[in-house]
């Protein structure tokens, strides 16, 4: 018998705003590393195509635990924000904003590094 992990998620590295095909999955954990004292916020975007116009998703039970932000965070801090994508369309784009998020502007601007696992995976293994 297999374990529930193996052959049920799929784990990628991921920079915020990037689309990702969350087909046959129906949760993420997204891991972000803080790059800065401050806070990180999520914001969840979808679409039927991954080069159509992206729509941030209204439903307000998407977020399981803390919500979509952490707040208090030091610089190198791992966080996991906790998603149920069920609601979603095939196509997602996961934002990252906050003073933990981002630091500088133009050449020297930064995003935090950040992990995606996809989960739930609709087809289970035999």
């Amino acid at each position: 018998m297999k374990r529930e992990l193996l052959q049920n998620v799929k784990v990628l590295p991921y920079t915020s705003g990037s689309v990702i095909d969350r087909t046959f999955f129906l949760s993420a954990v997204v891991a972000v590393a803080a790059l800065a004292a401050g806070n990180v916020k999520l914001e969840v975007s979808h679409c039927d195509t991954s080069d159509g116009t992206f729509e941030p998703v209204s439903d307000k039970q998407m977020f399981i635990g803390d919500g979509d932000e952490v707040t208090g965070l030091k610089e190198n801090d791992v966080v996991n924000f906790d998603v149920d994508l069920a609601c979603c369309k095939q196509f997602i784009k996961i934002t990252l904003s906050g003073s933990a998020a981002t630091t500088g502007s133009g050449d020297t601007a930064k995003t935090a590094a950040c992990a995606i696992a996809l989960g739930d995976k609709n087809v289970q293994p035999v």
